[in-house]
């Protein structure tokens, strides 16, 4: 008797959605976030390295609320004041020029779109940053649906965001591909049962998928790829 992993590769399933996080693999948010956070530190007279500032990669506000509270309570750094400070100078930013927009994305959507595969943006930013991003950069009028981390029970390393969008566009989470750029998020990918590919360090992301250094690589090639590979 065929073993269950020879049974799912006998299956001939093909990719019906791509499910794309949003802050550092559509737009250029994690950059901005990061010295959002250098400059809210320093004025409270601490210098943030932008090791700490990529402590809360992937989290849901609420998550990156909690976690500097916790991390700055035995110190003179307010940490609420630090993550308000840190939205209102992304706010300013992102509200008036908007994002710049991650390598070779577009075109990776454009040839989603021409050919009929469901996208869907997965994020742990709250709506209304996620509909000013896509409208700012232009990539809103490729998406099918949008999914907010802050609407869902569970944010990321929870599986809920990335069901949550596979469900938007009609489809299992199985027959979709999720891309990330964060361990809380590639983690959410796996345990929502669709399959990961991560860009960028594969130290960090996991020896277990596939991963690519930037999104420059993010072809639909490589994407029918590793499909293939793992059905």
């Amino acid at each position: 008797m065929k073993n269950i992993k020879e049974k799912v590769k006998g299956i001939n399933m093909s990719i019906k959605a791509v499910l794309f996080d949003m802050d550092g693999l559509m737009v250029d948010t994690e950059s901005l976030a990061t010295e959002a956070f250098i400059h809210s530190a320093k004025k409270q007279g601490y210098e943030m390295t932008r090791e700490e500032t990529l402590l809360v990669l992937g989290f849901t506000t609420k998550s990156i609320y909690e976690f500097w509270e916790n991390y700055f309570k035995d110190s003179d750094v307010n940490g609420k004041q630090l993550v308000d400070d840190h939205y209102k100078y992304i706010e300013n930013i992102l509200f008036t020029t908007g994002p710049k927009k991650m390598p070779f994305i577009e075109e990776l959507l454009i040839y989603l779109k021409d050919n009929n595969y469901k996208v869907a943006v997965a994020s742990s930013s709250n709506m209304n940053h996620i509909t000013n991003n896509m409208k700012k950069t232009g990539l809103v009028k490729y998406i099918d649906e949008l999914a907010s981390g802050a609407e869902v029970k569970n944010g990321k390393p929870a599986p809920d965001i990335f069901i949550a969008a596979a469900h938007a566009v009609g489809v299992a989470p199985s027959e979709s591909i999720g891309l990330e750029d964060s361990q809380a998020g590639i983690q959410s990918i796996k345990d929502s049962g669709a399959l990961p590919i991560g860009v960028g360090d594969k130290e960090n992301l996991g020896n277990d998928i596939a991963v690519v250094e930037s999104t420059e690589m993010l072809t639909f090639e490589y994407l029918k790829k590793i499909w293939e590979i793992n059905h």
